[in-house]
């Protein structure tokens, strides 16, 4: 009796001390994980992902705030959802995700318990639980990751759970069942939870009595699938259980589809490859822990090993290589899939050092043990405080959540925003913050991957969006390259705001690099006419700009003008895009400038007869070509200073008056080219003239009278249309000018439309009204007076411009086209805004692709180039760069 009441005694004392022990254990893993866990790591767009499909499912009674597509089985966030529901909403700890993190704790918490159980039922003994719970609850990828709202957490969990079940000393039926539907449920968490199924047919094959097992078995798998396939049973419930057109031939999501999908994802490449998911992951989880993962694996491998001896090794060795399995198994790794690792090594290591050390005495193996748990405790210490306290003083969601803050304060409900998923649950609920519901705040994924979000909501039209509020991962999916539409509304966004901490990691918005999330910019879209610039600049580039700066006119079988050059050098400066503008004139340098005696540029080079090759066409120059080329070089050398710049432009200006200047009546005159003088005259094309230009030249080249040039060229200019039978002001394509000042009709030696107004001469009044831009010239401001007139009328009759007239002011073309189109535009622009609006409005907005890029004709590169000015000519987009 009294031997009975001592055993009952100690029994009741090692019960407390167990309690008490493992009470300490939870407290040091509440203070590792809780402390600061609202303010690091920063909130990832996974949690804001869970917590968003929590928030429909209470909401709004669906699986997913957008298009359901199976991408999880949905047990981990209907989990997440009970958890909002018992604790009293979203907002009860502030905003949605840390009242996730609190559920993360909790659940980590749990597993820290079931580690320390189950590594009790393994060994027998309380020394490995505690090596077990303390490496899993100090570990620093396990700080990082388990504060985090993901999947991998509450799976683990329910692995655990199911393992802890099966491990019971006198395993029941019940117990076997009730271990299948943990297994279940940790699989609708997240699908590689069925990695450990082997493991789990060994340890019920290893607890069952021999009569009894096949039976055990057959009961847990019939229990584990029947609860996996509600999965399946709900797909097809829904018509999305195979792909569309085999049942269905419209188009729907499919979970074989997803399955297949996420099967295949990731690079194909063995895990040894030093750019396979696993290796990179596998280095940073490293450099995150590497006592953790090294020591971890290094147990897994000796016990492994040992586990042919020692049964006891071989549960929590086959656990953590099933789990290695899928991770090496070379397609797609993610951080956090390392999250089930953790506690799977720990364990693995403290299974390891209780059979390492049962050998010894009980003295002995206490002494051992002790020094172990100090040395393991130091190297946990040491990886977890001295080398990081990051955990515990930053604060890197603080910038996400002035971000949030920001918006709800200043932003408008209607405003279309791209945004990371961190932030949805506090933008569409007018519950947090302000009583404001963001309806149009769009998580980045959906808009280039879900059509009911681009394609009905957005109607394929992503100038639509206002706002992007860019963080790191947004940053790093267009880095890249999977998100092609919310990197073109970037590259047409200006910064508005910017949080980031003061000491906080490395990123450059430029070049789509960050390293950390702990920070948030918010962009505003340009004004969608300034987008419109933007996107044309980009397809002109990507479609008419061939070998390393060669500018090809597909419609005339893709042959290359000096004209074509230099309109694309001036774009370039404009758009400050100094790599093209480089190769552009390297290439025009390489094939157009090596005439004898002079730096002006051939006009002409095409394909030869067999199609293949290219030739030079016409060694002429062309002086249009030349002094646009000269003024976009000035402004290359005051944009970027480079003197070379400077230097090219001096030679060709210098050589234009040599070779294209000539005298008529003591006045100059800027002819089309050299030794173009015919029998009757000098060959003039009037849209050449280029006061504005001729202007600038005059800062560069005092040797010659530049500034006399521009205003003789508004002398001859009104002499050209002052002619008779001239009603509208405006000159013809061509013209001869003879050397006495005698104007007489080019159609002797041009074909096309030499005395109409048209594909030509319309760029006159583009120069001209460029003048009066930059300079304010009288003789600009008359010019553009004169013309207004007829442009109106046309405008009143047409509310369009035909392409060609007479100069009597009759219609030749109904043909309506950008390139024509800019000249009004571009005079309107000076002489009357609100008609300028609505030609704008009605010609150069209404035909613009903003999908494509382009303009009416998208392989027609005189009008993409032409829209382009007319454009940037109304939205003030031309400054005069040599200022």
């Amino acid at each position: 009796m009294i031997l009975g009441e001592t055993f009952t005694a100690i029994k009741e004392k090692r019960r407390i001390f167990e309690t008490l022990l493992i009470a300490f254990l939870l407290l040091i893993s509440g203070l590792a994980h809780g402390y600061n866990m609202f303010h690091y790591p920063y909130y990832e767009n996974d949690e804001g992902t869970y917590m968003s499909q929590a928030w429909s499912l209470l909401t709004q009674g669906k699986l997913a705030p957008y298009t359901y597509w199976y991408d999880h089985a949905p047990a981990g966030w209907i989990l997440i959802a009970a958890w909002v529901k018992l604790t009293g909403g979203f907002f009860t700890f502030g905003n949605a995700i840390n009242s996730g993190r609190v559920f993360m704790l909790a659940i980590h918490l749990f597993t820290s318990l079931l580690l320390f159980y189950i590594t009790k039922k393994i060994t027998g003994h309380l020394f490995p639980g505690i090596i077990a719970v303390m490496i899993f609850s100090l570990s620093p990828l396990a700080i990082y990751f388990q504060r985090r709202v993901l999947l991998d957490n509450i799976m683990i969990f329910w692995v655990l759970s199911s393992l802890a079940l099966v491990l019971k000393s006198n395993l029941k039926l019940r117990f076997v069942l009730l271990s299948a539907l943990c297994l279940g449920i940790a699989i609708l968490t997240k699908e590689n939870a069925i990695f450990f199924l082997p493991a789990f047919l060994y340890t019920i094959y290893a607890q069952t009595k021999k009569e009894s097992r096949n039976f055990a078995i057959a009961q847990w798998l019939a229990v584990a699938g029947l609860v996996v396939s509600t999965y399946f049973l709900y797909a097809l419930l829904q018509g999305e259980f195979l792909p569309a057109g085999i049942n269905d031939k419209n188009p729907h999501v499919s979970l074989l589809s997803t399955l297949k999908l996420q099967y295949t994802r990731g690079a194909d490449v063995p895990f040894w490859h030093e750019k396979s998911d696993f290796f990179v992951n596998l280095n940073e989880w490293i450099k995150k822990d590497a006592f953790t993962i090294v020591i971890g694996a290094a147990a897994t491998f000796v016990s492994l090993f040992l586990s042919v001896k020692e049964k006891k090794l071989r549960l929590p060795s086959l656990l953590a290589l099933l789990f290695w399995i899928f991770l090496i198994r070379g397609k797609i790794v993610i951080d956090f899939y390392v999250i089930p690792a953790i506690p799977l090594l720990a364990l693995n290591l403290g299974v390891l050092l209780d059979t390492l050390t049962r050998k010894y005495n009980e003295k002995m193996r206490y002494f051992l043990q002790t020094i172990l748990i100090f040395f393991l405790l130091g190297g946990v210490y040491y990886a977890t405080i001295i080398v990081s306290l990051n955990p515990y003083v930053s604060n890197e969601t603080g910038p996400q959540n002035a971000a949030v803050k920001w918006i709800k304060e200043n932003l408008s409900e209607d405003a279309y925003m791209v945004i990371d998923n961190y932030s949805f649950v506090d933008l569409r609920d007018k519950n947090f913050l302000a009583p404001k519901s963001f309806l149009n705040a769009d998580w980045f994924w959906k808009i280039d991957y879900d059509p009911d979000v681009f394609q009905k909501k957005y109607q394929n039209d992503w100038t639509k969006i206002e706002y992007i509020i860019l963080s790191h991962e947004m940053v790093k999916q267009m880095g890249l390259g999977s998100q092609k539409t919310l990197k073109r509304v970037y590259e047409s966004s200006n910064l508005v705001t910017l949080w980031k901490n003061k000491y906080g990691s490395y990123f450059d918005l430029k070049n789509l690099i960050s390293n950390n999330g702990d920070w948030i910019a918010v962009f505003k879209l340009n004004v969608k006419e300034k987008v419109m610039l933007k996107l044309s600049w980009e397809y002109f580039k990507n479609n008419f700009i061939k070998s390393y700066g060669q500018i090809i006119d597909p419609a005339n079988n893709d042959a290359t003008t000096s004209e074509g050059q230099s309109y694309t050098m001036l774009r370039a400066v404009w758009e400050d895009d100094r790599q093209t503008f480089d190769n552009v004139w390297q290439w025009t340098k390489d094939h157009l400038q090596h005439r004898l005696d002079d730096k002006l540029l051939s006009w002409l080079w095409i394909k030869d007869e067999d199609g293949k090759n290219y030739k030079m066409g016409d060694s002429a120059a062309a002086s249009d070509a030349d002094e646009d080329a000269a003024l976009s070089l000035l402004f290359a050398y005051k944009k970027w200073g480079d003197q070379k710049y400077l230097n090219e432009a001096k030679e060709i200006i210098n050589d234009i008056w040599k070779k294209e200047v000539v005298v008529v009546n003591r006045r100059y005159l800027l002819v089309c080219g050299p030794d173009l003088e015919k029998k009757t005259g000098y060959l003039v094309n009037p849209s050449y003239f280029s006061p504005a230009a001729y202007r600038i030249f005059a800062e560069v080249d005092r040797s010659h009278p530049w500034e006399k040039l521009a205003d003789d060229s508004y002398y001859f200019l009104e002499k050209i249309v002052s002619r008779r039978g001239n009603q509208i002001g405006l000159p013809p394509n061509w013209i001869v000018i003879s050397r006495n000042g005698e104007i007489t009709s080019a159609s002797p030696y041009v074909e096309k439309d030499p005395d109409l107004y048209g594909f030509d001469a319309f760029r006159i009044v583009w120069r001209i009204a460029l003048d009066n831009l930059w300079f304010k010239t009288t003789k600009s401001t008359q010019y553009l007076q004169k013309i207004e007139p007829f442009f109106q009328e046309t405008w009143i009759k047409n509310q369009s411009f035909p392409s060609l007239f007479t100069l009597s002011g009759e219609e030749k073309s109904f043909y309506r086209n950008i390139s024509t189109a800019s000249a009004p535009l571009s005079l309107f622009s000076i002489t009357n805004p609100d008609l300028s609006k609505r030609v704008f409005e009605n010609i150069f907005r209404k035909n613009f692709d903003f999908a494509v890029g382009s303009w009416e004709n998208p392989k027609d590169y005189y009008d993409q180039s032409w829209g382009w000015f007319g454009t940037a000519f109304y939205l003030g987009s031309l400054p005069n760069l040599w200022k």
